[in-house]
């Protein structure tokens, strides 16, 4: 059954915040809960995959281990100036599942753009899209993600849809 963007940003909002239901949790990282959920939303954008060729000291990877879920949580944190600290402190609470994929992207060892995606019935999702240099390209960034998810799942990606 595939979801809508109301749907998604439901359910991977549920699912963010369970990151810090937990006993004891953080002040700070409760406090980043909040002030992440309570972002405003995003209009939703197609993007078409295009080609690219990114630079050579540009890579970008899925999420699959601890110390890259830091750098994805500080690329994607600093959207919030003020509030940089307490984010940032929810986001390194996440704990990777199937249902949803992190991507970052890394220009030599320097984190300079992050996304979240999920796949439902052949439609990729993507949110919280951080692009913190000039060296990547949205458009850029986004087709090798959607690239990547082709890889990883089998189906084609020839777009995708941000909020």
């Amino acid at each position: 059954m595939s979801i809508d963007l109301n749907t998604f940003n439901q359910k991977k909002s549920a699912w963010l915040s369970s990151q810090v239901n937990v006993d004891f949790p953080t002040p700070e990282s409760v406090k980043g809960r909040d002030i992440y959920l309570n972002q405003e939303v995003r209009v939703p954008e197609e993007y078409n995959y295009v080609s690219s060729t990114l630079a050579d000291n540009v890579s970008i990877l899925q999420v699959t281990e601890h110390r890259l879920t830091i750098r994805w949580a500080m690329t994607v944190a600093k959207q919030w100036d003020a509030e940089y600290d307490h984010v940032l402190e929810f986001l390194t609470q996440i704990d990777l599942c199937d249902d949803y994929q992190l991507f970052i992207a890394l220009d030599g060892m320097q984190p300079i753009g992050a996304c979240l995606t999920q796949i439902s019935e052949n439609v990729m999702f993507v949110s919280d899209v951080s692009i913190t240099s000039h060296a990547l390209d949205i458009n850029e960034f986004l087709s090798v993600v959607m690239e990547q998810q082709t890889a990883l799942t089998g189906e084609t990606f020839i777009s995708c849809t941000r909020t």
